[in-house]
């Protein structure tokens, strides 16, 4: 399949030009900024000049979004809000008028905004209420907002990724030992990590997949203590959050449920203070 992923200039990006290549895929990277080694043929596009996106786009099947500023902080807000919504925007268009259907696009779990407050309850969902704290986040639900619109009136099947803690394997250690050594200051990511291997897994699984569900996707890893998903929720946010029954056989409060039962996705690289998945050379 002919695959297009933005971002490949970054993290996830990157890793996930690689897993489609190793799969067999024709792939091709765009980003603003230089490609990362090994991840195939490289277009440098800027994703907010529509013109340069419609050429990008042109010999494609399907699409991977990963490109965006990945943060708020990067640059001024305005910019960040800016750029990753208009870049969107533009892929989502595009896309639409060329008919390219099948796209993965990059939201992010901090559009639960849990570094304010805690879940609502545990195991989160997809259905839980969005609650963006910064720039970033918000630029996240419009993305959101934009693909719903696509999915409705254009008839795309796009599959919005909330992606929680996402790390390349070499980072993960240190944010293990951080996580250890302060478990209270870690809860806006809910202890919880992924590997950037397991996310390229599941761009590729949702872009190999016969049958899809449009719609947001929560893809996370597993808690990285050695307590358990129900135990930490229960220790750390209290009566702020119910505690529902099938938590206790979570990875992580946030779940990965319905991935998995659309394309099967489940992580494999489950890090923690007495696991480690270093990667090969």
């Amino acid at each position: 399949m002919r695959i297009l992923v933005t971002g490949t200039g970054g993290l996830i990006g990157s890793y996930v030009a690689r897993e489609l290549l190793r799969a067999g895929h024709d792939v091709t990277g765009i980003d603003i900024a230089p490609a990362k080694p090994s991840t195939g043929r490289s277009l440098r596009v800027d994703l907010t000049d529509s013109g340069q996106v419609y050429q990008a786009l042109a010999p494609v099947e399907a699409v991977v979004h990963m490109g965006a500023w990945a943060n708020a902080g990067i640059v001024p807000d305005t910019r960040t809000y800016h750029d990753n919504t208009t870049g969107t925007f533009n892929l989502f268009q595009a896309c639409a008028d060329l008919g390219i259907r099948r796209i993965v696009s990059a939201s992010s779990a901090q559009v639960y905004g849990f570094a304010a407050a805690p879940p609502l309850y545990a195991p989160i969902d997809e259905a839980h209420p969005l609650r963006p704290l910064n720039c970033y986040a918000l630029s996240k639900t419009a993305g959101e907002q934009a693909a719903d619109y696509f999915i409705e009136r254009k008839g795309l099947e796009i599959l919005t990724f909330r992606i929680m803690g996402a790390r390349a394997p070499s980072a993960m250690d240190a944010n293990i030992e951080r996580i250890a050594q302060n478990p209270g200051g870690d809860t806006s990511l809910l202890w919880t990590r992924t590997d950037a291997r397991d996310m390229a897994i599941a761009s590729r699984l949702a872009i190999e997949a016969e049958k899809v569900e449009p719609g947001p996707y929560n893809i996370t890893g597993a808690v990285v203590l050695e307590e358990s998903s129900a135990e930490l929720v229960e220790r750390h946010f209290a009566d702020r959050t119910e505690i529902r029954d099938h938590l206790a056989n979570s990875l992580s409060p946030l779940s990965c449920a319905r991935a998995e039962r659309v394309f099967g996705y489940r992580p494999r690289y489950l890090w923690s203070v007495s696991q480690r998945h270093p990667e090969e050379d």
